[in-house]
């Protein structure tokens, strides 16, 4: 039977992120033409946007878990189905209650792409390899902003935005065809490690991820860092929209460079510690050490209080999107460089939860504070938010080593 190779599974996953993270943002391109046709406030597009973050919180702990119970093909592969018939059922939305229940039901499926992909890394590379293979596939998370505002504003300026849900949910169905046929986890994997296809008796108990240092020292990283990202993703074209002026038609000629940087990011921060490892730094530090840098430069967001022209507002967003991914493949690595194998669905599910709820606390304020006051104390807020984040991984980790 033929299967992939560990750069196609990364491939795969690069892809199904991208997707992921498309009809994740369709909504937030869409936005302001939404918030007009059906009369949707600021206030009430935060109670959309947590509609998404409180059930992907919720999903992320126990999408980790049902990964590890049914395998990364059969776990991953459903969900992306679900996401996707879901992102399709948008069409029929009529007001802020459709909407927030189609976007609670989206959360269900995309809360499983970061839990399967790393637990598909996990089967596939080793300690020196792991960072730079999620670096990769988490470059979805920009690639996906990034062709979303000319893609969904391309599609709704010609089909309406009833076809822009339409067709970006109809790429998961085509993606899940080739992930059913060829996916298996290697051999040498499943004997040695009991994860892939047949993981169903190698879950962590509940009790014993509860108690972990290990596992709250990277779950409140996340709830720290998660949540400026998740502005980043739900509120950036929408700001530019506020504050620029911006139409649908700029939104998709300028909203995707931020995102473009964060791409970059993704893909060093992986190769910046990977680096680190082979010259013989503790892998676990080498991370810390990236996640120290990253922590610097998402404060230069903050710089748009300040700049009015777009072209320096686009640079420092692009600079904060950059940390932020340079941050990212760094944290999601932590969980397999310090836990087996066979429990990273779980325990980066349990601390994307902790992301989640960080995001929903921070979105429910930002909605409040936007329509009250400005964005002004949002983007204050965002430059203390990375280095506390650092600050717990730091001192919950302590020495903490490598498992592998």
């Amino acid at each position: 039977m033929r299967t992939f190779t560990g750069r196609q599974v990364v491939v795969l996953l690069l892809t199904a992120t991208t997707i992921n993270y498309i009809d994740r943002q369709t909504l937030s391109v869409l936005a302001p033409l939404l918030q007009k046709e059906l009369h949707i406030s600021s206030l009430q597009y935060s109670y959309a946007v947590n509609a998404f973050l409180v059930l992907y919180a919720l999903m992320y702990l126990l999408m980790g878990r049902v990964v590890d119970r049914l395998g990364t093909r059969k776990g991953l592969g459903f969900a992306v189905i679900w996401w996707s018939l879901i992102e399709m059922l948008h069409v029929t939305v009529t007001g802020i209650q459709t909407l927030c229940v189609y976007r609670a039901l989206l959360a269900v499926g995309e809360a499983a792409i970061v839990p399967g992909g790393v637990k598909a890394v996990a089967e596939w590379f080793d300690a020196k390899q792991r960072s730079v293979a999620i670096g990769t596939f988490e470059m979805g998370f920009s690639l996906g902003p990034l062709i979303a505002p000319p893609l969904v504003g391309w599609i709704s300026l010609r089909q309406g935005w009833h076809a822009a849900f339409f067709w970006t949910g109809l790429l998961g169905l085509i993606w899940a065809i080739p992930w059913f046929r060829f996916y298996h986890p290697p051999a040498m994997t499943v004997r040695n490690y009991g994860v892939g296809d047949h993981a169903g008796k190698q879950v962590m108990p509940w009790v014993e991820l509860f108690h972990s240092k290990q596992v709250w020292g990277i779950g409140f990283g996340r709830f720290f860092s998660d949540p400026v990202w998740y502005f980043y993703l739900f509120w950036i074209p929408k700001y530019l929209s506020d504050s620029q002026g911006l139409s649908l038609g700029s939104i998709a000629a300028f909203a995707w460079i931020p995102y473009l940087a964060s791409l970059v990011g993704g893909v060093t921060g992986g190769i910046a510690s990977s680096w680190l490892v082979r010259q013989g730094v503790e892998p676990v530090k080498a991370r810390q050490y990236v996640m120290f840098l990253s922590s610097i430069l998402v404060s230069s967001g903050v710089l748009c209080v300040y700049l009015s022209r777009l072209v320096f507002v686009l640079t420092a967003l692009s600079i904060a999107a950059f940390a932020m991914q340079f941050w990212g493949a760094n944290i999601d690595t932590l969980p397999i460089d310090i836990f087996p194998s066979e429990h990273a669905a779980q325990t980066v599910g349990f601390t994307g939860l902790m992301g989640a709820i960080g995001g929903i606390l921070f979105t429910a304020g930002t909605g409040y504070v936007v329509q009250h006051f400005s964005y002004t104390p949002v983007w204050v807020a965002s430059t203390v938010m990375y280095p506390t984040g650092l600050l717990l991984v730091r001192l919950l980790l302590g020495r903490q080593s490598s498992s592998t």
